[in-house]
């Protein structure tokens, strides 16, 4: 039964976990290749179970792919609180007079003013710079924060600085290549507090930030810059854009991860009237040691940025390599599992396990939590640790969407699934 769930739920770590059980009670009445196999034969449906189950779904709740897509287009633009550029004119008498840090004060989200028609001229101004009447600020802040400051500052202006001819101002998109920037943060970093240039944007894995102070950028981070030439020049310099830096994988935080990992998995936690205590394994070590790094490494000096080239040749070289491995320990007793009928029912068995509850739970999240058939796709394939699924939803859907929620309940599935087997085990042998 420990092979047919984790084949079932296309979990490999909750095979390897059930085995581990099995060796660590000793009982040698247990056939470890009973559950190699047992994975083996309901693994195929496992994988193509689920997709099935997506079909099914998309047929019950009748969806169109083109309206979804146009649904969520439009969910993301209400959603979004992303930075945007606002030209605004001021009118405020009492800002008149006052220097710049004065309205940064004001507010409670972080802006930046990127160029600014002072007293005649386009400068990029300083947090020193007093404010006139009659200035044009051009102002990077999120959709919320702009509402805020067409009252605190005056009305839009027609004025467009980005295309004014007599700037001698220009914008570039840099690159962070540079390791020894990315472990302060941006008020810490002296090559960056000069007043020939302003870090308007900040692009980090597709979501745009606006820069503060207390921001740390990361390897791979794509800021803008505006400002004179020869201030886009500096901070060149101090971040790096050297893409050559990025091609090169730094494999000493992945393989550091791994050593953690394993460790972490080996620990024994024990558990009232249980035989022997449980661990989360080989797989499941890992997983909680990259999900810390990756949000705490850069406190350490860790370089976590990975090409998703590099990334996936990685993971996909794992995967085969372990089900080589499954298929080639398992083929040999392959004959005689459905010889003895036990195949046929191990995979019926499967099919249940696969598609009930991911239909049951389709059903729920659509009526009672109103959930987007995107975002169950997600949740489906998450659940059931499947990348093949996410793979098939993501194309399929033509969205990112299913990989959002994929990401949110993975670890924790992950997790149970490599309990639950060794429970399987524990409770029941």
């Amino acid at each position: 039964m420990a092979g047919v769930m984790s084949g079932a739920v296309t979990n490999t770590p909750g095979l390897a976990a059930a085995q581990a059980a099995v060796s660590d009670i000793n009982n040698t009445g247990a056939d470890r290749s009973l559950i190699t196999l047992a994975y083996a034969v309901t693994y195929p449906f496992g994988v193509f179970g689920i997709i099935t189950a997506l079909l099914l779904l998309k047929k019950f709740f009748g969806v169109r792919i083109d309206r979804e897509q146009e649904f969520h287009r439009k969910l993301a633009i209400l959603r979004a609180n992303k930075p945007v550029s606002v030209h605004l004119h001021l009118e405020n008498k009492q800002l008149i007079g006052q220097p710049l840090r004065k309205l940064f004060g004001l507010l409670k989200e972080p802006v930046v003013v990127s160029r600014m028609f002072h007293l005649g001229e386009i400068i990029t101004p300083t947090p020193d710079t007093i404010l006139a009447e009659n200035d044009v600020l051009l102002v990077v802040a999120s959709k919320k924060e702009a509402e805020q400051l067409r009252l605190l500052i005056g009305p839009a202006s027609t004025m467009d600085l980005k295309t004014a001819q007599d700037s001698d101002l220009i914008s570039r998109l840099i690159v962070v290549t540079n390791a020894a920037v990315t472990h302060k943060r941006l008020g810490d970093i002296p090559e960056l507090h000069q007043h020939d240039f302003t870090l308007t944007r900040l692009n980090r894995a597709g979501v745009e930030l606006v820069p503060h102070g207390d921001l740390f950028l990361q390897l791979g981070d794509t800021i803008k810059v505006v400002g004179t030439e020869d201030g886009v020049k500096l901070v060149t310099r101090a971040v790096g854009n050297s893409l050559k830096k990025l091609e090169a994988p730094d494999l000493a935080p992945i393989f550091m991860g791994i050593v953690l990992g394993v460790v972490l998995g080996s620990i024994p936690f024990h558990f009232p009237n249980m035989p022997v205590p449980i661990k989360i394994g080989m797989a499941g070590g890992p997983l909680i040691i990259a999900l810390v790094l990756s949000r705490f490494g850069n406190l350490f000096y860790l370089n976590n940025y990975t090409t998703n080239s590099a990334n996936m040749m990685i993971r996909e070289l794992g995967i085969s390599l372990f089900l080589a491995s499954v298929g080639l320990s398992s083929g040999g007793n392959l004959s005689a599992a459905f010889a003895g009928g036990s195949g046929w029912i191990w995979i019926a068995m499967g099919a249940a396990i696969t598609l009930l509850p991911l239909l049951l739970i389709g059903l729920i999240a659509r009526k009672y939590f109103r959930k987007t058939y995107f975002e169950i796709c997600g949740l489906l394939a998450g659940a059931s640790t499947d990348p093949p699924a996410l793979a098939f939803a993501t194309r399929f859907t033509g969205s990112d969407i299913p990989s959002v929620t994929y990401a949110t309940v993975y670890p924790l599935t992950m997790i149970l699934r490599i309990v639950a087997a060794q429970l399987l085990i524990l409770l029941l042998a």
